[in-house]
């Protein structure tokens, strides 16, 4: 019997000795921080079914070391190697991409960034037409209409390539979201007014960028009939404006009681943001909070309106900006004598 318990106590030290060495070994002094941050490239939304160069860079020391991909989407297994060569799913996902850097004596790092995988036909679901069909002549892209109050309108955000930007500068958005232009870009510099009275600018032959007269006339429609003055806030109409859209399955409008979005005309507004330009670069904001679109009035010879979408509010507010530096969204609209019904 005390064989047995000196046994036993002996297993006690032993292992009392080796939880020792190991916390020590985990807090040797000797055992520091790389120099340099573990980083690499990743777009926010990139096309399926695309090469994708990976490349972890920014450790300056120690001059050699590991780095381990983490793409669960993709590969079961981790893979090895600073540079890499990946091919994009097939169907639209959510991309996430972790590195691991490491080296012997060296506390490892990590970094985790998440890609928008998209496919220009299945991304974007969501949006609801009523109305023609209509195909631009300059490079056939082809756009949903509405008819509303005597005049059609884009049901979807202007694409044309000839000017403007897409927004993060990302070519596959450009497909689902249309670019964004200055208000230059948008009239050619060109102030219009009464209804179908706007300038073509970037709008296909026959079409115009919307005069006040326009948006007042889509005001009237929103609110039963009854006038609203284009420099006023439009309360309760924004929401009848805007539609219940998903991005690879995500809403693309925060959820908020205050805009209920009920697409009233089937005119899909959707919160495609804006973009400014700061000492010649261009800089990107609001993607899935506000929906901004020009008009072709002009406040000043610097200053132009335009109406706007914020996702926790009802209403379609107005405001103006600088006809040189932000860049917004842009329907165009033409007379027409087709009607559809409003729905309530």
């Amino acid at each position: 019997m005390k064989k047995i318990r000196g046994i036993v106590c002996l297993i006690s030290v032993l292992a009392a000795c080796l939880f020792a060495v190991s916390c020590d070994e985990k807090a040797d002094p000797s055992y520091t921080h790389m120099v340099g941050d573990t980083d690499f490239k990743l777009e926010a939304f990139i096309p399926c079914s695309q090469l994708l160069d990976l490349e972890a860079s920014g450790v300056v020391y120690p001059d050699t070391y590991r780095v381990k991909w983490l793409i669960p989407v993709i590969y079961e297994d981790t893979l090895t190697g600073s540079r890499l060569t990946i091919r994009t799913p097939d169907e639209p996902c959510n991309l996430k991409v972790t590195v691991i850097t490491n080296a012997y004596g060296y506390y490892e790092t990590e970094l985790s960034k998440v890609a928008v995988v998209i496919d220009s036909l299945k991304s974007l679901t969501g949006l609801t037409f009523k109305g023609g069909l209509i195909t631009d002549p300059r490079d056939g892209q082809r756009y949903h209409t509405t008819y509303v109050n005597g005049l059609e309108w884009f049901a979807e955000n202007l694409k044309w390539a000839g000017a403007g930007r897409c927004y993060y500068g990302c070519d596959v958005l450009q497909r689902i979201f249309g670019r964004l232009y200055t208000w230059k870009e948008a009239t050619g510099g060109e102030a219009g007014e009464g209804l179908g009275g706007g300038p073509q600018g970037a709008c296909p032959e026959g079409w115009s960028v919307p005069t006040a007269e326009d948006w007042e006339s889509l005001g009237a429609a929103l609110n039963k009939g009854v006038a609203v003055p284009f420099l006023s806030n439009w309360a309760g109409l924004g929401q009848k404006l805007t539609v219940e859209a998903y991005l690879n399955g995500s809403k693309m409008w925060p959820i908020s009681p205050d805009n209920l979005k009920t697409n009233n005309v089937y005119w899909n507004a959707l919160p495609t943001g804006y973009s400014m330009t700061k000492s010649t670069e261009a800089i990107y904001r609001d993607l899935n909070s506000y929906g901004m679109w020009w008009s072709s009035a002009a406040r000043s010879a610097d200053l132009a309106y335009y109406r706007y979408i914020y996702f926790d509010a009802d209403y379609c507010g107005v405001n103006f900006a600088n006809i040189d530096d932000l860049a917004f969204s842009v329907r165009c609209v033409r007379p027409t004598d087709v009607v559809i019904e409003v729905k309530e």
